[in-house]
């Protein structure tokens, strides 16, 4: 029974000119994607900086380090960077919303 209401619906929407396309949300409709932060820049604080004031390093791969120290923790590039750039990052709680980059 259930198959044969479902092959009418489809019957149903084809016959209809427009039906089937009314069913479905356009792409212009779909909200865009928004993501969850889980970080904060650290404008001016670099791995070197954390070092000296006592922050262990905890794990490191090429390019990146975590160091922590009690419950502060920060993530840092350890590359090359543009001078200036921002390297170092703590976490805080999700935010949730952010424009995803």
């Amino acid at each position: 029974m259930q198959m044969f209401r479902s092959a009418s619906l489809l019957m149903l929407a084809l016959a209809i000119p427009g039906a089937a396309a009314a069913q479905q949300p356009s792409a212009s409709s779909v909200a865009p994607a928004t993501c969850a932060y889980q970080y904060k820049d650290a404008p001016g604080i670099t791995p070197a900086q954390l070092l000296v004031r006592g922050f262990e390093i905890k794990t490191g791969w090429p390019g990146g380090l975590w160091l922590q120290k009690g419950a502060a923790a920060f993530f840092c590039n350890s590359g090359r960077t543009t001078e200036r750039a921002v390297i170092c990052w703590t976490l805080v709680d999700p935010v949730d919303g952010s424009t995803c980059q």
